[in-house]
């Protein structure tokens, strides 16, 4: 199929790299948000926004702007399950730019994930599946500390928490924090796993698009600061690397689920492996650091569906960072001792830099990003 049209579901910095991606490749530009607060939506290459806060509101405008040649993208976990839910429908209406549903799901639950990393050979972090807090009793005494409690699935977890997971020292502080999440949230959705030393330094990405379990273009990048930097619920400056073992790893796992389209492959290198640890199955934040190789993962995409020749990538070293957010984690870092003016001024000077927000030809979006800095922090916190 051709496709003239993307319609953008989320409008965080993600969706800000796709709309100017999809406007490269000609396309209409087409941005859906759940309220006004959002970089994406200043862009040059949006043509029309709409706001859309209720679910039922949502799907009524999507059937008005279905058609033949328009690709439907979400940008974050909770469209990935509005669109799974509605399935169906959506996909016969619009190119749904997703895996198929039994990927999406498999790699949406942890204890799917991790069971089929178990089940495949591949390295992942020990980890432990509790249904009740009778279990959680049993096995505190016989972990290895200290652990971490984490959702199975993130989303609802993280909006009720504030938090992508919690640190145990011990088997006390494990039975405490199970005790009082419980209360509000079912302890049969948690994972108990070894907690991996080493901080953001030691986290990595293999950014994808496949088709059917081949690789057509990707990308490496150690993620060496994150917001927050123990458990972080975003990227705040990667820089492009190449390990054989993760490249092996992930397209192993690529292949072994037929997997089509776009994803994030994370791993975490803990006691000399590189331990898988997630798949997004959509945009990542970061996913434009491909520009600095000369391709773009959404225009790559864009050019396999119009039959047209698709990029071979350069392999410079570029790094990628979103700079209002990293500088209040460089600030925060450094305070702590756990970070050195050295360390700070070698990632800013010796990479070429891909900005998450600035650009040049499309300025308002980081001008408003700035202005909106203080709504956007309270929202999400």
């Amino acid at each position: 199929m051709r496709t003239d049209t993307i319609v953008i579901l989320g409008g965080h910095i993600q969706a800000l790299g796709l709309a100017r991606q999809a406007k490269s490749s000609q396309l209409k530009v087409i941005l859906v948000l759940a309220d006004g607060f959002s970089v994406a939506r200043f862009s040059n290459c949006v043509d029309y926004v709409y706001i859309c806060k209720e679910r039922v509101t949502l799907l009524d405008k999507l059937r008005k702007l279905a058609g033949q040649n328009v690709m439907l993208f979400p940008t974050s976990d909770d469209y990935i399950n509005f669109i799974i839910e509605n399935y169906t429908e959506l996909n016969s209406l619009f190119y749904v730019a997703l895996p198929a549903p039994g990927v999406v799901e498999l790699f949406a639950d942890k204890r799917n994930t991790y069971k089929f990393a178990e089940a495949n050979n591949i390295y992942h972090p020990q980890s432990y599946y509790p249904t009740s807090i009778e279990e959680v009793h049993e096995i505190a005494d016989k972990l290895t500390y200290p652990q971490v409690i984490k959702p199975a699935v993130m989303y609802s977890f993280h909006k009720q928490f504030g938090r992508k997971a919690f640190l145990c020292a011990n088997s006390d502080e494990l039975i405490d924090i199970t005790n009082k999440i419980s209360q509000t949230y079912p302890v049969d959705g948690l994972v108990i796993q070894e907690f991996m030393s080493g901080g953001a330094k030691n986290l990595y990405s293999y950014g994808v698009f496949a088709i059917e379990g081949e690789v057509k273009v990707s990308i490496m990048a150690n993620r060496i600061r994150q917001n927050p930097m123990d458990f972080g619920n975003s990227t705040t400056f990667a820089i492009t690397c190449d390990i054989p073992e993760i490249e092996k790893a992930a397209k192993h796992i690529i292949k072994l689920t037929n997997y089509t389209g776009m994803g994030e492959i994370e791993f975490m290198y803990d006691k000399g492996k590189y331990k898988f640890l997630e798949i997004n199955t959509r945009a990542w934040k970061w996913h434009t650091l491909s520009e600095g190789r000369n391709f773009g993962f959404l225009s790559e995409w864009i050019a396999w569906l119009n039959g047209e020749p698709l990029t071979v990538p350069n392999d410079k070293e570029i790094a990628w960072v979103e700079r209002l957010t990293d500088s209040a984690v460089v600030v925060k870092e450094l305070f702590k001792g756990k970070l050195s003016l050295k360390e700070v001024f070698q990632s800013y000077n010796n990479n070429k830099i891909v900005f998450g927000v600035w650009n040049l030809h499309d300025p308002l979006p980081a001008i408003m990003y700035v202005l909106q800095s203080p709504i956007l922090y309270f929202k999400r916190h």
